[in-house]
């Protein structure tokens, strides 16, 4: 099995020096979305300086964004399920190129200067004092131990050679101070001291280095100076960016996963035990192929879609073995639909670093029931525990399986990017209808920020047939252009202006009309490359990545009106002068060269991020001279019609 994994990060190289090519984030919709949360609530980077006790652990199990106040003082590490691979247990904190915003620090400029980028900094720890059972000093006698785990890369891009993890103490805090002669106040900053630090690898290379998956470190404290009332520790990372030719390849290649963070007195070196039973990973799918299908192509055979058993991850960090029962108990809110399963006792024998955790394969003897529906949704709660009796050793995690009216083998979260070099590159992706004929609505798409908006771009929307397990002939295409949003994990619905009728298996994808990555989001958690082709010379070859591109067809009835995020209409926008000098836009549809019947037409033109900043109806000459110079998204929309159309504007002062 090791090889196997192994072999998914040698393919992510590989695939650097392909037509296919796999980019880090340079935006992470996650903290975007938590961040303007706070900045809702007005709340920021934590300055709680109050002081803690010992003991100091964090596993990272929680279900927030940010590292917890109750330990951490700033936000700029990311709490996931996403990176890591084969974590301790389940979640880890990142730390990467990506800020406490969810952008690329403005540092991050390509070159191969490395810059301090992400930090994880703890509250201030009473190093000096414990409490219990009686109070008194803390003194280097008393055997202090930091440990933690680490783990670069992930799931995500490797840190450079040049790139690093350090960890620091912190020697003086922040203080005023006044200067002889001089009585004005002057603050001094905090004086931190270098303890550790790791030079940047990929995974693979990683893991033939040291035969695991996550390293641990554990790093005595005998300097009687860190004794002291504010003791503090510090993580951070060093990244830089590869310089490119193409600035839309560049990317956040630096990602470091820590786990297990633990500080405390009368440790040793063996002193690695945490007495727990633990998920390793977050609830797998039902459905054999997809994260989530429509729910009238899943009722049409559902014996065909569910997954014959599931691939548990389970993990015991005692010395000993314990004798537990797992259970998964699938309910459906607010409806009488239940199954549950129960297996034998077993013992779980204790993790060791140096081995894979105890996989259970439960059954699934059952299909979720038939209907008539559009969707439905189902709760699938998954529960370890230890049978001896009065332990409290146990562990829950919960997952959903949905049906809505679209095919996904992504899990709606990216952790890469992907994207084909040159133009005319074509990317298809293949799903499987068990009711046909069927019809073709939208194709949703979710595409990454990148950090110098080159993939805003055209490139055609395009729909094929099967040929003998490979697209066949272009049944639809269309010119549209890629959009994004900060909310949270949001795609692009474009919407098909003639819906298209679709049988048994059929692709999606894009044509790219320049060389300029498109970066379509890649959840690379979920792996479905068996279905992915791409064609850059005439022939369709199989996909050689490890992932799966954020790409989704909406099927079935007509969709509402009033989806956001529609590209539809026939016709053709014009924009000019495009870049716009003189703070004065004019509108045309195809060769009428203005807009008839103008008081139908709304026009509406917002940021890259997906704010509407101007809005107007009945004009085809705009006045955006308020506007400072960028890259913008109008849209013009015709309120009888719906016909909708989109271009890009640039505006340069």
């Amino acid at each position: 099995m090791r090889s196997i994994y192994i072999s998914i990060f040698l393919f992510l190289s590989a695939g650097l020096f392909s037509q296919e090519v796999i980019t880090g984030l340079q935006f992470n919709p996650v903290i975007r979305s938590q961040y303007l949360k706070n900045k809702m609530l007005k709340s920021g980077n934590g300055g709680d300086t109050l002081p803690i006790t010992l003991p100091f652990y964090d596993d990272f199990s929680s279900n927030g964004v940010f590292p917890s106040s109750l330990r951490w003082i700033d936000r700029y590490g990311f709490v996931n399920t996403d990176y890591p691979v084969y974590p301790i247990d389940l979640g880890v904190v990142t730390l990467d190129a990506i800020n406490d915003s969810g952008s690329m620090y403005p540092e991050a400029v390509a070159g191969p200067d490395a810059f301090i980028a992400d930090h994880l900094t703890s509250r201030y720890l009473r190093l000096d004092s414990i409490f219990s059972p009686v109070p008194r000093a803390l003194t280097p006698s008393d055997s202090v131990y930091l440990s933690f785990y680490y783990q670069p890369q992930g799931r995500g891009l490797a840190p450079h050679t040049s790139d690093s993890l350090v960890l620091q103490y912190l020697l003086v805090p922040k203080h005023d101070t006044l200067f002889h002669g001089d009585t004005t106040h002057h603050i001094v900053p905090d004086k931190w001291t270098h303890i550790w630090s790791v030079k940047g690898m990929a995974l693979d290379s990683f893991y033939l280095q040291n035969n695991h998956y996550f390293q641990r470190v554990m790093i005595p404290i005998t300097d009687p100076i860190f004794f002291k009332k504010k003791f503090q520790m510090q993580f951070y990372n060093y990244v830089s960016l590869a310089t490119s030719g193409e600035p839309s390849w560049q990317s956040n290649c630096c990602q470091w996963n820590i786990d297990q963070v633990y500080l405390n007195y009368g440790r040793n070196l063996q002193d690695t035990i945490h007495q727990e039973i633990r998920f390793v990973e977050r609830p797998p799918s039902l459905l054999k192929d997809y994260q989530s299908m429509p729910y009238t192509q899943f009722s049409n055979n559902p014996s065909n879609e569910m997954i014959d058993s599931l691939s548990i991850m389970l993990t015991n960090r005692d010395v000993v073995s314990h004798n537990v029962k797992y259970s998964y108990n699938v309910t459906q809110p607010g409806g009488s639909f239940t199954k549950s399963y129960e297996s034998p006792s077993f013992d779980l024998l204790p993790y060791n670093q140096y081995a894979f955790e105890y996989v259970a394969h439960p059954p699934v003897p059952f299909t979720f029931p038939i209907s008539s529906a559009d969707s439905n949704l189902f709760e699938i709660r998954h529960v370890v525990r230890d049978l001896a009796q009065g332990s409290m050793l146990a562990d829950t995690i919960t997952g959903y399986q949905q049906f809505y009216n679209y095919y996904a083998y992504d899990d709606g979260t990216p952790e890469a990017g992907y994207g084909l070099k040159g133009t005319g590159s074509a990317m298809a992706y293949r799903f499987k209808l068990n009711k046909s004929p069927d019809t073709l609505r939208a194709i949703r798409i979710y595409f990454n920020q990148t950090l110098d908006t080159t993939n805003i771009q055209f490139f055609y929307l395009t729909v094929w047939s099967d040929n003998s397990g490979f697209p066949g002939d272009t049944i639809y295409s269309r010119q549209v252009l890629v959009q994004y949003s900060d909310s949270l994990n949001k795609f692009i619905t474009y919407l098909l202006e003639q819906p298209v009728k679709i049988s048994g298996a059929f692709y999606i994808g894009t044509i790219q009309t320049t060389d300029d990555n498109l970066n379509i989001g890649l959840d690379t958690y979920d792996n479905s490359a068996a279905n992915l082709f791409y064609n850059v010379n005439g022939s369709w070859i199989a996909s050689s990545i490890t992932g799966a591109p954020m790409v989704r067809p909406v099927i079935g009835k007509l969709l509402p009106l009033g989806i956001a995020n529609l590209t539809t209409g026939k016709g053709s926008i014009k924009v000019f002068p495009n870049p716009c000098i003189t703070g004065q836009v004019h509108i045309s549809i195809d060769e009428s060269g203005t807009l008839l019947n103008k008081e139908n037409w709304i026009i509406t033109i917002s940021g890259l991020t997906g704010q509407e900043i101007y809005h107007s109806q009945g004009s085809d000459v705009l006045d955006v001279s308020g506007l400072p110079s960028g890259i913008y998204i109008i849209e013009v929309q015709n309120t009888m019609t719906l016909q909708h159309l989109v271009s890009k504007l640039v505006i340069m002062k």
